[in-house]
């Protein structure tokens, strides 16, 4: 049986049995074979503290390192003496320096073979692949959340009004630039800014930042040594050098654990304990699950409530007293990805087309100044094939596989994610048809209309494996927007090929067959057909060629 399919009835079963499904989910099978990370998630209204299992594969990334260095030492090792010698290092990419002819030359006239152990070998590969675990931030995502608000104030009053939550879905739609009926979290970057040039140029248009992770300062892992002192100038707002229970917005249990001296105060010392503070969210996180039956993202405990419309195998949303924060899965294979990225610049490079490179084509390119070149050319014949380049960016990008990256983005109030309510980055019809009602559950005062800063803060954080990048940071998550979980296909063959912009709805655009076959099909005549109704109608079309 598919995984999927099995998490599906897993679901149904929860609601059959009228169980709601963060409940379910607690008794559903947890995978926390992995590396365990106490982080704390220095949010505004006060610090969450996150326990985290990630695992590739269901083994803890250093495990899967302390392999990879295995298979190396195995596969370079010829004479098998538990060492490399300088000619065995040559053979992998991933260990070849550039040496100049006298030095090696010098090398050999001091009579002693230089050779490396396996020590040597492993301190390369956490040089080349970095922290096993490393954590990154966006802030400027928060600008999708303001394009969008300020784009449905039309008067600027920094209000929604009733006839501006009207109006949202019309508007909405005016992002759509690609045309497909559903607006994404791209489409909604801020306009381009047009700058006035030189004269003769006339003017230059500033295409707008794209999100981009840099070390985060939200994600502070319990192992720091300044934690404590982090912790004081963020929240400490009467300056004493110590934190009450309302300066860190935390409940009686909690603080009571904390404040050893019964002072009603944690000093630094005392939060030096913070790691064994009761942990707020606890996650299980697979890279790349060997079996589809397990969820890339699990949730083993929250003291929040999960809000998600839909249990999926690779997202949470957790509503947290202040912050609803979601969780997911960024899935991508990160060697292919790196040799797609190093071979478009190989064929940039390649000038004259003829299939390798010369050094004159590589001059413009700083990686190229260390002795680069040198290194790819593993024959020595002055030029780099397509196989050389290949074969180089896939070893160099091993180490940094076995590494996970843990980005957290600022989306701001929310706006784009409460009409997003599928989760996947996109607002579709559905979701705009029902923009108004969504966005008035936002209002939080009481009062008519909806501001910029009412709703809560949200924030997304995603789980990527490290990827290697031969031009450009290495990093596969520095240029990139959030990533969102993606719709899961469903419904019939027909109803999939129909659905040509993936919301997973039919609108009558959409429908190749007659108008009134459409609104057969349209069990709840909502203008709209779903996977449900689709296979319902399926079902029955074969319940009648099957019969007597």
């Amino acid at each position: 049986m598919g995984g999927k399919r099995l998490f599906l009835i897993f679901a149904l079963a929860c609601s059959l049995l009228r169980v709601p499904l963060a409940d379910c989910a607690e008794h559903a099978p947890i995978q926390t074979k992995g590396e365990v990370r106490d982080v704390i998630l220095m949010l505004e209204p006060g610090p969450l503290h996150l326990r985290l299992h990630i695992a590739l594969g269901g083994q803890s990334l250093p495990a899967i390192r302390e392999a990879y260095v295995d298979r190396l030492m195995q596969t370079l090792d010829q004479d098998e003496d538990g060492k490399l010698s300088q000619e065995e290092m040559t053979r992998s990419p991933l260990l070849r320096t550039p040496q100049r002819p006298l030095a090696a030359s010098f090398l050999k006239s001091l009579g002693t073979a230089q050779t490396f152990t396996r020590s040597d070998i492993m301190r390369t590969v956490e040089r080349v692949g970095g922290e096993t675990i490393a954590y990154r931030e966006d802030t400027t995502s928060v600008n999708n959340d303001q394009e969008l608000f300020n784009f449905l104030d039309q008067d600027s009053s920094g209000q929604l009004d009733r006839m501006e939550l009207v109006a949202a879905a019309r508007r909405v739609l005016e992002k759509d630039l690609d045309r497909d009926e559903v607006v994404s979290f791209e489409e909604l970057l801020p306009e381009p800014v047009v700058e006035p040039s030189d004269p003769i140029a006339g003017l230059t248009v500033v295409t707008p930042r794209r999100p981009s992770a840099g070390i985060s300062t939200m994600i502070r892992d319990t192992r720091e040594t300044r934690l404590s002192l982090r912790l004081l100038r963020q929240y400490d707002a009467n300056r004493d050098r110590k934190l009450s229970q309302t300066e860190l917005a935390w409940d009686d249990a909690s603080f009571r654990f904390m404040d050893t001296s019964g002072d009603g105060l944690l000093d630094e010392v005392e939060l030096g304990f913070i790691h064994q503070s009761p942990v707020d969210l606890e996650l299980a996180i697979d890279l790349e699950p060997v079996d589809d039956t397990i969820p890339a993202v699990q949730v083993i405990h929250a003291n929040g409530k999960r809000i998600e419309r839909t249990m999926r195998p690779d997202f949470a949303k957790i509503q947290f007293e202040g912050a609803i924060v979601s969780f997911t899965r960024r899935k991508i294979d990160p060697i292919a990805t790196a040799v797609d990225n190093a071979m478009i610049e190989f064929n940039n490079m390649d000038i004259d087309v003829n299939g390798y490179l010369e050094k004159e084509e590589t001059e413009q390119r700083i990686r190229f100044a260390r002795g680069l070149f040198q290194t790819i050319d593993f024959d020595g014949d002055g030029r780099i094939s397509g196989e050389e380049m290949e074969e180089y960016v896939r070893v160099r990008s091993e180490p940094l596989a076995t590494s996970c990256r843990v980005n957290i983005f600022d989306t701001g109030h929310g706006f784009f994610m409460a009409l997003d309510s599928s989760g996947d980055g996109r607002i579709g019809f559905r979701e705009r048809r029902d923009s108004a009602k969504t966005l008035a559950m936002l209002d939080r005062d009481g009062q008519s209309g909806v501001s910029m800063e009412e709703p809560v803060r949200h924030f997304h954080v995603e789980f990527v494996r490290g990827a290697y990048r031969l031009f450009g940071t290495n990093d596969e998550s520095a240029d990139e927007t959030p990533a969102f979980q993606q719709r899961s296909e469903s419904g019939p063959t027909w109803f999939r090929r129909m659905d040509r912009n993936g919301d997973g709805d039919l609108v009558w655009g959409e429908f190749l067959g007659p108008r009134d076959v459409f609104h057969q099909l349209d069990a709840d005549h909502d203008g709209l057909i779903d996977p449900v109704e689709a296979t319902a109608a399926e079902n029955s079309q074969n319940n009648e060629t099957s019969g007597p």
